[in-house]
């Protein structure tokens, strides 16, 4: 089943000798659960009883670990049936309970940990399924019984005393042994070496497991001798070292280390070329002692020869030198380069006097006038026009529409007095303290003032054509032509009149919004009528001007201020 393949400990569990190893996590941070589930281990405990994890710290502990390949077990804080459906609903593997007495206790546990019909265990968790192997829900519900462990301490006199029924219990997969806890309870504390009526405890423990087909395991530290326990004469406290001995002697352990602690954290290696996570100080590390170089488009290593042009050959250059693993970047200093004058071209100059510099007066700066409030609109409907169907107000944000069958005095117009504010993303309004970072939540907002009767068409036009003053005008040029832009939107493209003459340009521009300019600019230079051509667009009108000599132009128009040099392109003009 994907479950049970995906369950790394069950997996090690099955096999012929049963042995795993696994490390305690007792920090939280989805990090530290990575970094530990990448050393190597066939399971994290992650555990909420005595080590500083909170419920949501769980969840991204076990999510972390499971990315990895790696088994998270949850070590929950006691025997509660929420506890445990908090654990397994995080997707945990496996759980290891603590503070167990009796069978009893063992079959409660049970019914927590276990879907119907072999236990009361609730379904619902949307985040199982993808720590246990990717399974769909269903998948999930039919296969967790039988895949998930469940794990219980034997860490208490009235456990000891009871641990033969404990395991013959169903559904209880593993006897864990808390040496600790267990030598404080019966009255042989660990001080050192294990008594020998804690050596008997937990021969006790590993027989009940044996008898009733089930795997024991213990939580194993650098405080005891470990030969004891497996009756192996050449483990060391090193976990590695420990873990390859177990695994290389045919003898069978006086207790199947199946679950194995170790309380040697992973490190990483800072050495340059070598990068790899380590928990014996004492494995080989090749590296680069010296620091990089990157000259000329050149790259390579200070302490070796080989230059390289692209970087991933730069990245495969091969360390050259063989240590012992750091967590300190032992790489020596460069020392500082000083460069001395050479004794015969020293040259001894007279000291000049001090110079006292002159006090520069303080100026208190002009404060920048705030700017002015914006005004909120005034206008209002002029009774005698006529308000076309389905008209919308023009009050910024309110968008109401026409509605004859609405008197005009029962009208509310919600809107904004101010101005639109778009500022490093965010958008908001003047009038307003509301900022949002999407355009279609700007555009919602609602209005911060209220008045009756809505804005749809105004105070009217005036009679008659509205003359436009000036337009914004704009120009580049090149050897032949000037091509000038005159800002001006709807011109009536059938009733604009452009006269081209040497020296000037005249404009009869009618819009279709019944607005008209008339102008006459007089050209900095003289231009060929006949070559001369213009195209009216929907923003603007554009000239493209036949320069009549290969003249630069510094301005469009003879009467504009010079902004510049004066440039010449091409041939000069004669005179």
């Amino acid at each position: 089943m994907a479950m049970q393949a995906a369950n790394r400990l069950q997996k090690a569990l099955r096999t012929e000798r049963g042995l795993s190893f696994g490390a305690w996590q007792m920090l939280p941070g989805a990090n530290h659960a990575r970094l530990m589930a990448r050393s190597g281990y066939d399971w994290i405990c992650v555990d909420t009883e005595h080590g500083n994890i909170a419920d949501w710290q769980m969840h991204e502990a076990v999510a972390a670990i499971a990315a990895t390949g790696v088994s998270p077990i949850v070590r929950i804080a006691a025997n509660e049936g929420w506890m445990v459906k908090r654990a397994l609903d995080a997707g945990a593997h496996g759980i290891v309970v603590p503070l167990l007495y009796t069978a009893d206790d063992a079959r409660r546990l049970v019914e927590s940990a276990k879907f119907p019909p072999v236990g009361r265990r609730g379904f619902g968790s949307p985040f199982a399924m993808g720590s246990t192997g990717n399974v769909s829900g269903i998948e999930y519900l039919q296969q967790a019984n039988d895949a998930l462990l469940t794990i219980v301490q034997i860490e208490t006199k009235e456990a000891l005393e009871n641990v033969e029924e404990i395991a013959k219990v169903p559904g209880i997969d593993v006897l864990f042994v808390g040496p600790w806890d267990l030598g404080n309870n019966i009255g042989r504390p660990v001080l050192g070496a294990f008594h020998d009526d804690l050596n008997a405890a937990i021969e006790r423990i590993r027989k009940a497991a044996t008898d009733a087909g089930k795997r024991a395991g213990i939580y194993a530290d650098g405080i005891f001798e470990l030969p004891k326990l497996t009756r192996l004469d050449n483990i060391a406290h090193c976990p590695r070292r420990a873990r390859r001995n177990i695994q290389e002697q045919p003898e069978k352990p006086l207790l199947q280390p199946s679950i194995f602690h170790s309380a040697t954290m992973a490190s990483k290696c800072v050495h340059k070329g070598c990068g790899k996570v380590f928990t014996d100080p004492e494995e080989e590390c090749v590296y680069h002692p010296g620091p990089p170089v990157f000259h000329e488009g050149q790259k390579g290593w200070k302490c070796c020869k080989p230059r390289v042009l692209t970087f991933d050959e730069f990245l495969a250059i091969p360390p050259c030198t063989t240590g012992k693993h750091s967590t300190v970047d032992d790489t020596p200093a460069e020392p500082e380069k000083t460069e001395k004058t050479p004794a015969s071209e020293e040259i001894s100059l007279p000291e000049r006097p001090a110079v006292q510099p002159t006090p520069v007066p303080q100026t208190a700066p002009t404060p920048t006038p705030a700017p002015a409030p914006a005004q909120e609109e005034s206008e209002e409907d002029d009774p005698s026009l006529e308000i076309p169907a389905n008209a919308t107000c023009k009050r910024r944000g309110c968008n109401a529409t026409y509605d004859a069958s609405v008197p005009r005095d029962e009208e509310k117009c919600v809107h904004h007095p101010g101005q639109p504010i778009f500022h490093e993303g965010s958008k908001g309004w003047s009038c307003c303290k509301r900022r949002v970072l999407e355009f279609d939540e700007f555009m919602k907002i609602q209005g911060c003032k209220e008045k009756t009767r809505h804005l749809f068409v105004g105070k009217g036009k005036p009679a008659g054509e509205e003359k436009v003053e000036s337009v914004r005008n704009d120009f580049y040029q090149t050897a032949t032509s000037v091509i000038a832009s005159l800002f001006l939107k709807k011109i009536d493209k059938d009733k604009a009149k452009i006269e081209f003459s040497s020296q000037k340009v005249e404009f009869d521009l009618p819009t279709t919004d019944n607005k008209r300019y008339k102008d006459t600019y007089n050209l900095f230079a003289s231009i060929d009528p006949e070559k001369s051509q213009y195209k009216v667009l929907g923003t603007k009108l554009e000239l493209t001007l036949a320069k009549a000599d290969g003249t630069s132009w510094p301005v469009l128009r003879s009467d504009d201020r010079w902004t510049g040099e004066r440039i010449q392109v091409g041939r000069a003009g004669r005179v």
